[in-house]
């Protein structure tokens, strides 16, 4: 027999504010901006090649990409007040893609970077032709300095993008769980009640054929992305009601 252990699952945190303080429609709103001023600079990357600029591939695709991201998000940023389940979940969507992405492109940039900087490093302490042995201990002296300020350099260069990822991840989580909210509040208020949990104790799918969202387009890429991670838009109501009873005691309890 399985023991109850192993049917257990990671699953992906659900944050319930924004900070601690803010609700989660707050600090979506305040992320996508964030993220809307950050991709701003593929419009300036992709300007530069009118004047002839030229840039790696890498690069190119870098802004081509910012240049989507900004499309995407001028398309959900007005339906996170409104709370529009299809655009909510899209926004989702792109921006854990996003953070993906942008961390990939940060790796590969981080790394040339710093192969250039071995290089440079190599080179300037190389040995040209015909210097003695008192040049040598010289020029040693001479770079000793740079190679230690280029080591702590890179050092916190790495914590920065590493501190900087993590920030990301947070408000990655962040849409994630005011997507996940407003479909739930969607299915709540607008599902039949006769279509109630399945035994996973997810709820109704509002995006299945013949749901309210399940027309169109809309609905064949709304049935898609809700597939991918279903336990985590659909299910966990029951622990989101005992936590919220929870806090509701607490809170009665407090004011005695």
């Amino acid at each position: 027999m399985i023991s109850s252990r192993s049917t257990c699952r990671l699953r992906l945190p659900r944050p319930r504010s924004f900070l601690g303080f803010m609700s989660l429609q707050t600090g979506s709103e305040l992320v996508s901006l964030a993220l809307l001023f950050n991709k701003a600079t593929g419009i300036y990357g992709l300007l530069t090649l009118v004047t002839g600029f030229q840039m790696s591939i890498l690069q190119f695709t870098a802004y081509f990409l910012s240049i989507a991201v900004i499309a995407v998000l001028a398309f959900c940023l007005p339906h996170i007040r409104k709370g529009t389940p299809f655009q909510n979940l899209l926004l989702a969507w792109v921006y854990a893609v996003d953070t993906i992405v942008s961390g990939l492109y940060t790796t590969a940039f981080a790394t040339s970077w710093y192969l250039q900087l071995k290089e440079m490093q190599a080179t300037a302490a190389s040995e040209t032709p015909g210097e003695g042995e008192f040049q040598m201990v010289e020029r040693r002296d001479e770079t000793t300095t740079p190679v230690r300020d280029d080591g702590i350099d890179t050092a916190f260069s790495m914590v920065l993008i590493i501190g900087f990822t993590l920030v990301r991840v947070y408000f990655s989580l962040i849409i994630m769980a005011y997507a996940r909210a407003v479909i739930l509040r969607f299915v709540d208020e607008r599902v039949p009640e006769s279509e109630e949990d399945d035994e996973s104790g997810s709820a109704p799918n509002p995006f299945a054929e013949g749901a309210p969202l399940g027309e169109g387009l809309e609905g064949k890429i709304g049935r898609y992305m809700i597939s991918v991670g279903k336990s985590y838009w659909l299910g966990g109501r029951k622990e989101d009601e005992e936590w919220a009873k929870d806090v509701h005691s607490k809170f009665r309890s407090s004011r005695r």
